[in-house]
């Protein structure tokens, strides 16, 4: 068995658990949504639906920037199923490949839009009917059985905007207050005068997803490992002359082997894909920050490279950091804030005798690079000093933030925070490489 055999054998373990039920830490939704006073969650973006469902929406991935066409639902009642708002050709075409999910209520339609009614439809003749010229294929069996299941609890609307009202009247959230994501979801209410209050959710369904589930936490571990040997295989293949778009095109294709998908690779600061012509130089120091996820759970990983003799200042100024991070992962634990990750590293830094600048900058990872809340910042995403709780993710990054010393230097790891401390979710391994 290879090495990618390996670390793909748990594979279809995680993505049965994901046919069940979303990944999202319900217990910890519930909480969330008592805290800010919401009786119920409405979401359509497709991360958000994701982590409600386990679904990814199609027309996210196909149709970019058109109107969402896929709800998920969320009632504080614990006595009430997540429900799903979508067409009844998408139910049928993709959805329901995606596994039972018996908790679940549906509310199909047919076209969308919004007549500003609830209108009951059925779906058009003939569409997806078994013409009997050969044997149902089990896909052809899967989709009609289910989707029949569905239409027979909850006959098909005939547009997107009853299905969404009907949804919200049988799940009990027509009155009351509501947390939403997309500026949709508030004009079907208002179209229908619909008497509850409204919320924007963003910042509060970041509260939900700095804390994993167990499911999560075992996402992030194989996404993690995963991009943590795909940063590992190029590596291996950097050296002088390397050329930096090629080692960004590597990784894409080491992530791929691994079950990845690539997100993004820094090259010794350099993010921009567009250069052409930057290569590694013999003595140079540099980094390399990769990042792709697995089923949308991401690692985040950076070590740092000398390509042969590295220069007095890059050698002492990696060293330093090294160590700054040492000291740092040994402390975690809830309880302490970002700043007072960031004051640790310099701390460190300052009983070194390390003048220069290091980003030492804590954040959660999950379904994004940075997945976590803010606060009001005019519109504008604006960090947080927020708390560690057991079960975040969390990468504190290391950067150099000095020119002039022989290239860039950078380190980032994974930790889980346990009830007293932290764990990485990926080997460790060593920091700085030479090559």
């Amino acid at each position: 068995m290879t090495e990618i055999d390996t670390l793909m054998a748990g594979d279809d373990a995680l993505l049965e658990q994901l046919q069940q039920r979303g990944p999202m830490n319900f217990a910890r939704a519930y909480e969330v949504m008592e805290r800010f006073g919401l009786d119920g969650l409405v979401v359509t973006d497709p991360l958000n639906v994701f982590h409600m469902l386990g679904y990814w929406p199609q027309i996210a991935t196909t149709r970019l920037g058109q109107p969402p066409t896929t709800f998920a639902i969320l009632s504080r009642d614990q006595r009430q199923a997540p429900g799903i708002v979508t067409s009844h050709f998408i139910y049928y075409y993709t959805f329901v490949d995606g596994g039972p999910r018996e908790r679940l209520q549906s509310y199909l339609y047919i076209d969308a839009g919004d007549a500003g009614d609830e209108r009951q439809q059925a779906p058009y003749p003939g569409l997806f009917a078994d013409r009997g010229a050969a044997p149902q294929t089990e896909v052809e069996q899967r989709r009609e059985q289910r989707t029949a299941g569905a239409l027979a609890i909850e006959p098909a609307h005939a547009d997107a905007g009853g299905a969404l009202v009907r949804a919200l009247k049988a799940m009990g959230l027509w009155t009351g207050t509501v947390g939403y994501d997309h500026p949709l979801i508030r004009s079907i209410a208002e179209r229908h005068e619909r008497p509850g209050t409204l919320v924007p959710a963003d910042n509060i369904l970041r509260f939900i997803r700095i804390i994993k589930s167990p499911l999560e936490i075992a996402l992030m571990r194989r996404g993690a490992q995963g991009n943590t040997a795909a940063v590992g295989a190029v590596i291996e293949a950097v050296g002088a002359g390397a050329n930096y778009r090629d080692l960004r095109r590597l990784f894409a294709v080491e992530a791929a082997k691994r079950g990845n998908r690539a997100v993004f690779m820094t090259i010794d600061r350099v993010s921009s894909e567009l250069p052409t012509k930057d290569a590694v130089r013999d003595g140079q120091t540099l980094f390399l920050d990769g990042v792709s996820h697995f089923q949308n759970y991401h690692g985040d990983y950076a070590r740092t490279v000398f390509v042969g003799e590295p220069t007095a200042a890059a050698r002492r100024l990696s060293s330093a950091i090294v160590e700054g991070w040492k000291a740092i992962r040994e402390q975690l634990r809830p309880g302490l804030s970002y700043r007072d990750i960031t004051a640790m590293g310099m701390e460190t830094l300052r009983k070194l005798g390390v003048a220069e600048q290091v980003g030492f900058g804590p954040h959660s990872v999950g379904m994004m690079h940075t997945d976590e809340p803010g606060v009001e910042g005019g519109d504008f995403f604006v960090k947080d000093n927020l708390i560690l709780e057991e079960n975040m993710v969390l990468s504190v990054d290391c950067p150099s933030l000095e020119t002039g010393i022989g290239g860039s230097i950078h380190i980032e790891d994974l930790m889980l925070i346990t009830a007293d401390g932290a764990v990485p979710i990926h080997d460790i391994g060593d920091h700085v490489t030479t090559v």
